[in-house]
């Protein structure tokens, strides 16, 4: 039986004070967790800009010149990766804390676990930071 099943049978035998103080616990949990993945959608795409001014100020490329090459573009999937999980996951937050209420709810994401999409958005980021770096010292460094 699937952790999302299992939820919804115990929130059907569950009281009604018994639901009230999980959701208000997982609510708790959840706007936790969502501001920190708005932080990281805020940083990663401040990091997409960030590579475009790298190349412009650091680097000095000409504006004539592209700067499109291997290592940006596996940059910005990278960040744009974080964006985009970071933004799902508080959308499934939302609709865990959904589950939780009293009513009917849409269920096609219960498969989903949050915290899947959570960790898609911490790999992502760092590994834009990572790809990121190596590349500045690759550059500056002449080669």
């Amino acid at each position: 039986m699937s952790k999302a099943r299992r939820r919804r049978d115990w929130i059907k035998a569950a009281s009604s004070e018994d639901r009230q103080a999980t959701f208000e616990r997982q609510k708790a949990i959840m706007e936790m967790f969502s501001d920190n993945a708005k932080t990281y959608i805020q940083i990663g795409g401040a990091a997409l800009g960030l590579t475009v001014t790298f190349a412009d100020k650091i680097l000095h490329i000409p504006a004539s010149a592209s700067i499109v090459n291997g290592w940006t573009v596996a940059i910005w999937l990278c960040f744009l990766l974080t964006i985009l999980a970071g933004a799902f996951y508080q959308y499934l937050a939302v609709k865990m804390l959904d589950a939780w209420l009293d009513w009917e709810y849409v269920s096609c994401w219960d498969w989903m676990p949050p915290g899947a999409v959570y960790a898609v958005m911490l790999v992502g980021f760092y590994g834009g930071a990572a790809i990121f770096t190596l590349y500045a010292i690759f550059q500056l460094s002449g080669r």
